[in-house]
């Protein structure tokens, strides 16, 4: 094991995680104690240089990546803090859309051991100040940031940005952000700071009073929510639900840097995956017989504009689904959206919060789907290409996804095309 693997190991099986403990006092924390006291140590990183700091139940990561490529365009070395990764922990941390060396997190894990230890720092926390002293180290010009959970706790929270947003509010991780929307706003919302503009994505009667309300108590904080008539342009990006996001970064980029071309925007927008390197949201991993299409969203805010274009997609096509979720979720509203035609091949994703692939089967079950239960996300695609499936959605979870492109990285999807169904 070379001194990168080893650090990455380190890092995960040391330190509390809520990618496979959920949430409990050491992975989502009260306050923010210990990432102030961890940033000190670091020599506070996070006031090298300007951010964008980016909040939301959904469209969070693909809002920062957005913003991240367009201030690439503007000729700016962009840090990009993103999570959770997918492949390589170093996803949480680009700079000028590559990967820092791993020599470098090497480095810094073995100078800061000590204290990571001493602080008893979560994965995430120990992580964030990773990304901020990547940041400051590459001399980065300006800094994307997403939150990883809420935003009032987040361990991000301790920046004051050129710009807040908030990309959107759903119900999601309810048993520590509130049982409703406007709770789950005015966590949210706690990343709001005097003196700078916050943009909402979504705007209802729900959220909205407590956004002004929020802002009302800071000193010039305002509120732009953003509406169907703000321009928008085109974007690599395929989801139909990146329409409101890119809305929300062109926005964003305006406030951040009022002297922005046109231009600029527009190529940012073209290019966010060659600029970013993101993966993981409608993203196509074959384009023939079958057509395989991945995606991150995984609650049913997320999967609402995502299944509208998944039946968009395979109308005409024998279609199934790869997904498996974590144990945490309430899957109740996300089976319903499941498509009655879509054969279910059921998994677990490789992580130990999952939910596992038995009592996930029976709850599908129990809605009147038909499922298939699988080893893994690469047998369940293997078996849904070999059943002859000519659309296979894969997804239900990030985890989920990140198997996936796992899988065909190493070579684990078979490469035969599906035998005609029709």
């Amino acid at each position: 094991m070379n001194r990168f693997d080893e650090a990455c190991d380190w890092l995960v099986q040391r330190l509390p995680m809520f990618q496979r403990q959920g949430g409990t006092p050491a992975t989502y924390r009260l306050d923010l104690s210990k990432t102030v006291n961890w940033l000190e140590r670091l020599g506070n990183p996070q006031l090298a240089y300007p951010c964008i700091h980016v909040a939301g139940t959904n469209g969070k990561g693909s809002t920062c990546h957005m913003l991240a490529s367009i201030f690439h365009e503007t000729g700016k070395v962009v840090g990009l803090h993103t999570s959770p990764h997918m492949l390589d922990l170093r996803e949480r941390f680009r700079v000028g859309g590559r990967l820092v060396p791993e020599r470098w997190v090497a480095d810094f894990v073995d100078a800061h051991r000590a204290d990571i230890i001493e602080l008893e720092l979560s994965f995430f926390e120990a992580t964030v100040g990773m990304a901020f002293a990547a940041f400051r180290d590459a001399k980065v010009d300006i800094a994307i940031i997403e939150v990883g959970m809420g935003g009032r706790l987040d361990s991000t929270n301790v920046i004051t940005p050129l710009v807040s947003v908030v990309t959107s509010v759903g119900l999601d991780h309810m048993a520590f952000l509130g049982p409703d929307r406007a709770s789950i706003a005015r966590e949210k919302a706690g990343i709001f700071k005097p003196k700078v503009m916050a943009i909402v994505g979504e705007s209802d009667s729900e959220i909205m009073p407590v956004f002004n309300e929020v802002a009302a108590s800071l000193d010039r904080c305002y509120v732009y929510p953003i509406g169907r008539y703000d321009e928008v342009f085109p974007t690599d990006l395929q989801g139909d639900y990146q329409v409101s996001n890119a809305r929300t970064a062109i926005m964003a980029a305006r406030v951040a840097k009022p002297s922005i071309h046109d231009h600029q925007i527009r190529r940012g927008l073209l290019r966010v995956v060659a600029n970013t390197g993101l993966r993981g949201r409608w993203d196509v991993l074959e384009e023939g017989n079958p057509l395989v299409v991945a995606d991150s969203a995984h609650n049913a805010h997320g999967w609402i504009p995502v299944m509208k274009q998944w039946n968009r997609v395979r109308t005409g096509l024998n279609s199934a689904m790869v997904l498996g979720v974590v144990s945490d979720k309430d899957t109740d509203e996300m089976v319903a959206l499941i498509p009655q035609a879509c054969t279910i091949y059921a998994c677990a994703p490789s992580i130990p919060r999952a939910l596992p692939v038995e009592e996930w089967a029976q709850r599908l079950r129990a809605a009147e789907r038909q499922v298939v239960e699988c080893n893994s996300v690469a047998d369940a695609i293997n078996r849904a290409k070999a059943d002859g499936f000519r659309a296979i959605y894969v997804g239900g979870s990030s985890f989920v996804v990140a198997d996936a492109l796992a899988a065909y990285r190493d070579g684990l999807v078979s490469s035969r095309r599906s035998a005609s169904r029709d």
